[in-house]
């Protein structure tokens, strides 16, 4: 018996679809707005999702529920299971789309921001791991609805964004960073939801939804603020030398044969209008701290906010290597500047 042309064309719109979505996905990254307006509707939007996975969840119980009950029917006619499908693909494909919009905003932001260092590195390739996963359909269903470890996926994605976008409505960086991972530990009452709907044991369920929620913020104490680009700011320009002109360095060197009077490190640092940020010159020797001096900045300059430090103390040791580096309060690296004072002949 040939199946009906009705079920023909739905299995053939479900084999189309997630290949439709990555390549609007694809496209939508490539053109969309980043600017301060949509930064915060974003925001929004990676709030609201956890609310519409709730919901999710929710009907996925009751998608199963209404098809068990009726196993002597075809799934397609059973009482009901038509609605509850359909809403159930909706809200699924809400949120896959809410976790494609915030990993393809924030994308950007983190690749102009990273410093390169092996720690970034490993923070940019899990962000790109999960971008990567967001855009294809199947995967993203699977990892939300069939594995509770999957809801990191959105915790992760709602901390990337919160951490890019917010400096830029005026919290700090520190300020943001705390945000974005309050944001992400909304996994924990989602986790709670979602197993209780499924009947599993309720102590069970608040330990595995502390165990998630716990992961962001324990990272953050333990010093994994190391780990993120400083977002939105980056580090235009840099410079080390002995003498300056306003904010520039106007001798910048990498090597110096005797120990100067003193040593300068002018820098230009970009952050977008909006943002107003506490950072430090850390001055080191020999990979040792001992100096940090504070640095005001305000974003808005295409060229970057100019300032600069300047070291005059060398201690009785001063021959080796020097560094003046970037780093926001939690330690997040922007950049740095080396230069060796050769040993006295």
């Amino acid at each position: 018996m040939a199946e009906p042309r009705g079920k023909r064309v739905l299995a053939w719109v479900q084999r189309v679809l997630p290949w439709a979505s990555l390549a609007v996905g694809i496209v939508g990254a490539l053109m969309m707005d980043r600017g301060p307006a949509r930064g915060a509707i974003v925001a929004g939007v990676a709030l609201a999702s956890w609310f519409v996975l709730m919901l999710v969840m929710w009907l996925e119980r009751i998608h199963e529920a209404r098809v068990a009950a009726h196993q002597g029917d075809p799934a397609e006619t059973a009482p009901g299971v038509r609605i509850v499908r359909g809403a159930r693909f909706s809200t699924l494909m809400l949120v896959q789309s809410s976790i494609h919009l915030q990993l393809y905003f924030a994308l950007p932001f983190y690749f102009s921001a990273f410093a390169g260092t092996l720690a970034q590195s490993a923070f940019m390739a899990l962000l790109c791991l999960a971008a990567l996963a967001s855009l294809w359909d199947p995967l993203t269903e699977w990892l939300l609805v069939h594995t509770r470890m999957g809801l990191l996926l959105p915790a992760f994605a709602s901390f990337a964004v919160m951490a890019a976008v917010l400096p830029g409505l005026g919290l700090s960086n520190t300020a943001a960073l705390w945000a974005a991972t309050g944001a992400g530990a909304l996994a924990l009452p989602v986790l709670v939801f979602a197993d209780r709907v499924r009947g599993r044991r309720l102590a069970t369920t608040i330990v595995l939804a502390v165990v998630v929620a716990a992961v962001l913020p324990v990272a953050l104490l333990l010093g994994a603020a190391r780990l993120v680009p400083a977002v939105p700011m980056k580090l235009v320009t840099a410079a080390v030398g002995t003498r300056r002109a306003g904010y520039e360095v106007v001798d910048a060197t990498d090597r110096l044969a005797r120990v100067p009077a003193r040593l300068v490190c002018a820098t230009a640092i970009f952050a977008p209008l909006g943002v107003r940020e506490r950072l430090w010159h850390v001055w080191r020797h020999d990979g040792l701290v001992v100096d940090r001096i504070l640095l005001e900045i305000r974003g808005g300059r295409e060229d970057g906010f100019r300032t600069y430090s300047v070291k005059q103390n060398f201690g009785d040791a001063p021959a080796g290597h020097w560094s003046c580096a970037v780093e926001t309060s939690l330690g997040q690296f922007l950049g740095e500047r080396t230069l060796v004072i050769e040993p006295a002949s």
